[in-house]
């Protein structure tokens, strides 16, 4: 039996980020560099201090995957991603 994914794959994964104005676009870009097929929804908190974004793409290899979770852990606001 392979028990090894298959690529290219489409996965869907949270981010929580404190909600500043820049976090959508930066997101969107690291996603660019690394996925194709990208859709991202938004949704704030209550009072608006946090934003969670919901992330699905098409990954070619594992270590996109990496390189993305990655680059998002580095930009300003992140605080963690599921």
């Amino acid at each position: 039996m392979n028990t090894e994914s298959q690529f290219p794959q489409e996965i869907t994964f949270k981010v929580i980020c404190k909600n500043l104005p820049y976090l959508k676009e930066s997101i969107h870009s690291a996603c660019g560099n690394h996925a194709t097929e990208i859709t991202i929804t938004q949704k704030e908190s209550a009072r608006s201090t946090f934003i969670s974004y919901t992330i699905t793409a098409t990954f070619d290899t594992p270590e996109h995957i990496d390189r993305l979770c990655n680059a998002i852990a580095r930009i300003e606001g992140f605080i963690t991603m599921f």
